[in-house]
């Protein structure tokens, strides 16, 4: 089986993957018949009506409420709304603006917070509803209960947001102004056509990748999407993107979240934001104190766990991956919306997954506070081109040591291999694999530790610091780090990359001076490792990450514009001397507590 088929199988391979709910039984229990409500309208301050699936439970109530917002089909609740209701919850599930039962137009994103609290009002005022509504769901239904947060109905009073974006910018869409092209086009294509009551498009994906300039790409996919040619139109942090945030609405927040992600997940870093931001800046102690954080060895939503180990990508990470999600999910909710005293309150706020050691660890907080930031340094003798080159690792400083240079050219890409990911399974392969192949290109420097001596944890936030020049105005860094095996596999770990016009702001995006010196710092994406005694750590650099990213043409010119002849091939210097020294930061977390 291949990687992507195995990817696909562990994550289901659908875009709109959701764990199925199911809540624990509510105190009093309820009887297991299951009465449906189709295409229920429910009235938006605008005048447009959403359509909603309701399922009530039989006997006395009110009930609590589970709702779901969803752009993939209300009807994918059917299954988990009837063991739900034989536990004595109701369930709302509702097709977003503009798609299926629901009225309107669909512009992704833009109307979820108002839509969402105006759903969740509507069904805190249903006699069926006893006052306690609770949100699931994964991906977009996981952004559709973090968007009307800020406006704090009082009627919801717990979510579960699996795997959810503070920001578009930051991720699926764009990686701080890199188009995710590898995403972007399908999943546009795909939610306009529902939209518009039309086929799902033939097209041809590789060729839709290497179409230049990226403007056109909207026009060639047999349905336009026009959120598709904004994404596109839009590389800078402006009001577009800053519509669909909640980066700066955390302190309008009230609600208590339980927030679960991956470690190769492609919205991991966001899911990392959004507990960090609530759990420090929300409007109310309470709220801040019932935030929980569950991260583990997987890529975008809980997987549907094998017998036997759990293998993902290149790496076994062993029977203790597995958890049972649907009961943690349904204990959450039964605290929260039925009163059980069940313990919830008195488990830790973070569990995360320590890859390596391979086993899960309850934590106090992320980033973990114990953490020591420690600088290990990137060496060479002028050739740590490719893991056969002269790159080394250390904790040293290094003195004064010839710069490291590779040519980067756009027509000649870095294909993706591993990382994080989201639904792009066909071309764009996700997860823990093996980098020796990537590690074999000239363009790629690489630089290794020796054989650590003995096991070292790095767990939490890490940072990259370069000092480079370059020969054109604009280009792309992206770093990897990996774990390297006493036989020579090289597992990444966490990665981050940086458009240099955006390396001071990115709402105001400024030009390079070709061959002018420059400091640019590179947030890794939060991650947790153990690197085992005898392993080696990893890091390597390179321009292009193809076709998970769009490439860097090098001209400066606006990336929608630019266009084959704006191609520049681009010579990069990495320095390491004395005064120029770059380094990656990382979180190494002491072995006894």
């Amino acid at each position: 089986m291949t990687h992507v088929r195995m990817i696909a199988r562990l994550v289901g391979g659908a875009l709109g993957l959701f764990v199925a709910l199911v809540p624990a039984s509510s105190a009093q229990g309820a009887p297991a018949a299951t009465k449906t409500q189709a295409d229920v309208s429910i009235p938006m301050r605008d005048g447009e009506q959403l359509g909603a699936d309701v399922y009530l439970p039989t006997g006395q109530g009110p009930f609590p409420v589970l709702l779901t917002i969803t752009p993939y089909g209300k009807n994918g609740s059917a299954r988990m709304a009837a063991t739900s209701v034989s536990r004595g919850y109701a369930v709302v599930a509702v097709d977003s603006r503009g798609l299926r039962a629901s009225h309107g137009k669909w512009e992704p994103y833009i109307h979820e917070a108002e839509d969402g609290y105006d759903v969740q009002q509507w069904v805190g005022h249903q006699p069926w509803c006893n006052g306690n509504v609770g949100m699931f769901g994964t991906s977009y239904p996981a952004y559709t209960q973090i968007a009307p947060a800020p406006l704090r109905s009082p009627y919801v009073k717990a979510l579960v947001p699996v795997s959810a974006q503070s920001d578009n910018y930051g991720s699926v869409w764009s990686s701080d102004g890199i188009f995710h092209l590898a995403f972007g086009p399908t999943w546009a294509a795909q939610q306009e056509a529902i939209a518009e009551r039309k086929p799902a498009p033939v097209v041809d994906w590789v060729k839709v990748t290497w179409t230049l300039p990226l403007k056109a790409i909207p026009d060639m996919i047999g349905v336009r999407s026009p959120f598709l040619a904004d994404v596109i139109a839009h590389d800078a942090h402006d009001a577009f993107w800053k519509s669909m945030s909640v980066r700066d609405k955390y302190s309008e927040m009230d609600v208590p979240a339980f927030h679960v992600t991956g470690w190769y997940d492609d919205l991991s870093s966001e899911t990392q934001r959004n507990f960090i931001g609530i759990s420090t800046g929300s409007k109310t102690d309470r709220a801040r104190r019932w935030q929980r954080l569950l991260i583990g060895p997987w890529g975008h939503g809980v997987p549907r766990f094998p017998d036997g180990d759990f293998i993902f990508g290149d790496v076994n990470f062993g029977p203790e991956a597995k958890i049972d999600f649907q009961a943690m999910q349904s204990r959450w909710f039964d605290f929260h919306l039925a009163g059980a005293k069940n313990g919830v309150d008195t488990e830790a706020p973070v569990r995360i997954f320590v890859m390596g050691a391979n086993k899960w660890r309850d934590e106090k907080e992320w980033p973990i506070a114990r953490a020591r930031p420690t600088r290990y340094y990137l060496h060479s003798k002028g050739f740590a081109n490719s893991r056969f080159g002269d790159g080394v690792l250390s904790t040293t400083p290094p003195a004064e040591e010839p710069a490291d240079h590779y040519r980067y050219d756009p027509r000649n890409p870095v294909p993706t291999y591993g990382g994080h990911g989201c639904c792009d399974y066909t071309f764009a392969a996700m997860g823990p694999l093996d980098q020796r192949v990537t590690e074999l290109r000239p363009d790629v420097l690489v630089y290794s530790t020796e054989p650590l001596a003995e096991d070292t944890e790095v767990s939490g936030m890490v940072e990259a610091q370069l000092v480079f020049s370059t020969d054109v105005t604009d280009t792309d860094f992206f770093v990897t780090l990996s774990d390297v095996y006493p036989d020579g596999k090289a597992i990444d770990i966490t990665e981050g990359q940086v458009r240099t016009r955006f390396r001071e702001s990115q709402e105001r995006p400024s030009l390079l001076s070709p061959n002018k010196e420059y400091p640019v710092t590179i947030a890794l994406w939060g991650t947790s490792n153990l690197f085992k005694k005898g392993h080696r750590i990893r890091v390597h650099v390179t321009s292009s990450n193809f076709p998970r990213f769009s490439r860097n043409l090098n001209s400066g010119k606006n990336p929608a514009d630019e266009a084959d002849q704006d191609i520049r091939v681009a010579t990069q210097t990495i320095y390491h001397a004395g005064g120029r020294a770059s380094a990656i930061v990382l979180p190494i977390v002491p072995s006894s507590p």
